[in-house]
């Protein structure tokens, strides 16, 4: 299975090299996942209210007490549980500066994030094959002035981009009715319906089934303001079981039975990896040409006034010069160059940066351009506007930063290489997923038979992406357009 996922890993590292990085780099979009990333465990994200049972749940997995367990808020940091020969405890900046962790991304969150991550080594079976990620508990709506410190839901959000699970803890007491929670709903966990599970937990604290069904009908109330579907995903009603602790008074075989169903999906991370690479890979390329395609329209646009303006210039004082010369006043000729400068001076200080700043204001008016066909498709305009919702304050920032006339281009190339690999590469690479898996299934079954199975796929490279990025997401080193290093 490691053979298969690592041969799957290098292709999804081929497509990053060409066509994303060069064109991500020029129009300077987020950074892609580095190569941490795109060879990490399978990965399983923890989320809910302070006090919901999330670490007692990781300890439960674990049989051991590694995360601290209580009714008050007992840790306001990310805490990372990995396997490792030796237990170990890493801070944060030893984790965000180790280019072979695939948490390089954190940096960007800034010292307030980071100083509040931990990674915990620890020689558990369980974790050879999961990697945990336990989350502080979400308290009542963090206020700029009293909050974290920093981008909270920013912070869910790349962790659950980069999770093959994400698991939601709610407790009795509070439904999902915590300010941060739905928060946290509306702005990290959009797009990602397909990663999330959703845990009432603390079942063995009811003592009637009409308590529990008023928590459940709050939860699912909750719930229904912030996942825009009709029909809600399945909520996992479970306990952890702790020494000591008295039973409810409902049944809790069924209970029991959704926390092994929890357990058998934490398992089947592994398999899930792959397509989640795939599909973190299809939102970016799917992003970045959104991202480049209006502010390559909006340069466009820009660079047509431009040479409009000064053609409209040239004119004027091709006539001017040719009246001075007809009637012999060659003295007005310094006037006239004077004149010329001045209007030079006025088109590069106050009118064009006008156009630039009109031009940035005007990109909805410009993605509405550019997806006029597809917006008049129902099926398609409401996950375009939300895409264009997450692209859009990047794109702005970025072409307000570095301006409108620092952008060349975008080539027919990278385009047609940019439309392949979301319409036709990306969905023939998922199709060859399921088959690979299939047939390692069959030849795994064949195996047991005595029949030989498929052989094994070349290893994966491990010389690292033709790029580097800074603490603050800018790109660096050579730049490529159209596979080609300039």
């Amino acid at each position: 299975m490691q053979n298969v996922m690592d041969q799957f890993a290098e292709r999804i590292r081929e497509y990053y090299e060409n066509p994303l990085v060069p064109v991500a780099r020029q129009f300077l979009y987020r950074s892609p996942p580095t190569l941490g990333e795109l060879r990490r465990p399978p990965m399983v994200l923890l989320l809910g209210n302070h006090s919901s049972g999330k670490s007692s749940f990781v300890n439960h997995l674990l049989g051991s007490d590694i995360q601290k367990t209580g009714v008050a808020p007992t840790d306001d940091g990310f805490t990372i549980i990995t396997h490792g020969p030796v237990e170990t405890d890493l801070d944060g900046h030893a984790v965000a500066s180790n280019p072979n962790l695939p948490y390089e991304g954190l940096r960007h969150f800034g010292d307030q994030l980071v100083s509040h991550v931990k990674l915990k080594l620890r020689p558990t079976e369980f974790l050879q094959g999961v990697t945990l990620v336990d989350s502080p508990g979400m308290i009542d709506e963090a206020k700029a002035e009293s909050g974290r410190g920093f981008d909270f839901p920013g912070v869910i959000r790349w962790f659950a981009e980069r999770a093959d699970l994400v698991m939601i803890f709610f407790d009795p007491d509070k439904p999902g009715t915590t300010g941060e929670t739905l928060r946290v709903f509306r702005e990290s966990l959009g797009g990602i319906d397909h990663k999330l599970l959703i845990v009432l937990n603390k079942m063995d604290q009811f003592h009637s089934l009409h308590d529990f069904a008023r928590a459940y009908g709050a939860l699912c109330w909750n719930l229904g303001k912030v996942i825009p579907r009709k029909d809600l995903p399945m909520i996992y009603n479970t306990f952890v079981p702790l020494e000591g602790q008295p039973r409810g008074g409902l049944l809790m075989d069924d209970f029991d039975k959704a926390r092994e169903d929890l357990v058998e999906e934490i398992h089947r991370a592994a398999t899930r990896r792959m397509d989640n690479q795939i599909t973190q890979m299809a939102a970016f390329a799917e992003r970045l040409r959104l991202h480049a395609c209006v502010i390559d329209e909006a340069a466009e646009l820009y660079r047509a006034s431009r040479q409009r303006a000064y053609g409209y210039l040239v004119l004027m004082t091709m006539l001017l010069g040719g009246g001075i010369f007809a009637t012999g006043l060659l003295v007005a000729l310094p006037a006239l160059a004077a004149v010329v400068a001045l209007v030079i001076v006025f088109f590069e200080l106050v009118s064009l940066p006008r156009k630039r700043k009109r031009l940035v204001n005007d990109f909805d008016e410009i993605f509405e351009g550019l997806h006029d066909t597809e917006m008049l498709m129902r099926d398609q305009a409401e996950d375009l506007r939300l895409m264009w919702d997450e692209v859009r304050p990047r794109a702005r920032d970025v072409a307000t930063k570095r301006g409108l006339q620092s952008f060349e281009r975008l080539s027919w190339t990278d385009r047609e290489l940019l439309n392949g690999l979301i319409e036709n590469d990306i969905p023939n690479l998922r199709a060859e997923l399921y088959d690979a898996l299939r047939d390692k299934a069959a030849g795994q079954s064949g195996a047991l038979s005595g029949e030989p199975g498929p052989s094994s796929p070349k290893p994966l490279r491990t010389d690292p992406l033709p790029f580097e990025d800074d603490p603050y997401g800018n790109w660096t080193g050579s730049r490529r357009i159209g596979g080609e290093v300039g």
